[in-house]
């Protein structure tokens, strides 16, 4: 046919071609976040939609779960083939210690990435936050489980709460439509630690988005004026109290968006922080998370 019609044989070829050439790899994706579980939104626990083997999963995003690619139920783990790996991977959080069945997803689908050999935990129901508390609203994200810090760091994530989006970018990669360079630079170690000044005083935190709100540890506040925790969000309790902040800052002395803590005591003497940068941070500001220059660059709204 090629000897008869040279020119449909070349199309052809050209077609074959065209085919063999693989799509370009997408540099970020943009997961939808909601914020109605545990509290009514929007003063929930940020939840995203993860898809493995075809299936979407509304699962909790936690960049707080420091030892847990995924935290999942039973109920969530039901027609999902997973490999056990016979361990066992313990942590303490402020309601104990914990130790779960380790398990491996061959794949997970993260809106246009996908995470090959994903390590997780079997959760246990009533572990899963509010267990054991009352009023804490279910929803379908609760009832699955967590993505947790040792998957989301693989990539860089930025954080847009007033959008409801969470934007996760390849390594090496910046976000698009964000000008992270011009914004407020923090170097952080490890899990997420940074040291900053609030109030003057060195203060070590660690960022975590399953908290609701910020906290701070009773210990560390002890002698900065307390105020009744603000009205407006539901999980100001009577008993809530909470420091606000007159300066925060880096330890360089920039200038930080304001804050406000609720003092607990309930943070492990082990824990390697003062408190946690949690949900009402990011409500009121752009932060984003670079594990490539180990930075949180964060902008006020």
């Amino acid at each position: 046919m090629c000897k008869i019609r040279p020119f449909l044989c070349l199309l052809f070829i050209l077609c074959l071609n065209c085919a063999a050439v693989a799509k370009p790899e997408a540099s970020q994706s943009v997961l939808p976040l909601k914020f109605d579980t545990g509290n009514p939104a929007p003063y929930g626990l940020p939840s995203t939609v993860i898809n493995i083997a075809g299936k979407e999963y509304p699962i909790i995003f936690d960049t707080g779960a420091k030892k847990y690619g995924l935290a999942l139920t039973k109920k969530a783990l039901e027609g999902i083939q997973v490999r056990f790996t016979g361990k066992k991977i313990c942590s303490t959080s402020v309601r104990g210690r914990d130790c779960l069945d380790e398990f491996i997803i061959p794949e997970v689908q993260l809106g246009e990435f996908t995470v090959k050999n994903v390590k997780g935990v079997v959760l246990e129901k009533s572990k899963l936050w509010g267990g054991n508390g009352q009023g804490f609203k279910e929803t379908e994200a609760s009832q699955n489980g967590l993505m947790g810090f040792p998957l989301l760091s693989e990539f860089n994530l930025l954080l847009d709460y007033s959008h409801a989006k969470l934007v996760i970018v390849k390594p090496h990669s910046k976000p698009a439509g964000y000008s992270v360079d011009q914004w407020i630079a923090i170097p952080f170690q490890g899990h997420l630690l940074t040291k900053l000044n609030f109030d003057n005083k060195p203060v070590l935190l660690s960022w975590d988005t399953g908290s609701l709100p910020s906290v701070i540890k009773e210990s560390y506040a002890s002698d900065i004026q307390k105020t009744p925790c603000p009205t407006s969000a539901p999980y100001a309790k009577k008993d809530c109290s909470s420091v606000q902040s007159t300066s925060f800052s880096t330890t360089e002395g920039r200038q930080l968006p304001k804050i406000w803590f609720m003092t607990i005591n309930t943070i492990p003497p082990i824990a390697p922080f003062d408190g946690l940068v949690g949900s009402n941070f990011y409500a009121n500001n752009l932060v984003y998370f670079d594990f490539d220059q180990k930075l949180i660059f964060v902008k006020p709204r």
